[in-house]
């Protein structure tokens, strides 16, 4: 059985200052159209880049250190 769960998005109207160079870096980099736009994609990446160093220490924790190359054959 496959369960979907669907979470509206919340959305608050906020006031930062930001460093205009690294928006429009980032928005450039991203290849975004608007500057809202930019900020969730950004936060995006960071909250799943958060979550990949968490699995990695986690995958590390359970090989103590050691990772191998599981398609050569070789250990």
């Amino acid at each position: 059985m496959i369960e979907i769960c669907i979470v509206k998005p919340t959305f608050l109207r906020k006031n930062y200052r930001l460093d205009v160079a690294k928006l429009r870096k980032a928005q450039r980099w991203l290849r975004t159209k608007t500057e809202t736009e930019t900020i969730h994609r950004a936060l995006e990446l960071a909250a799943d880049e958060a979550e990949l160093a968490k699995a990695l220490k986690e995958l590390l924790e359970r090989g103590r250190g050691h990772i191998e190359d599981a398609s050569s054959g070789r250990r």
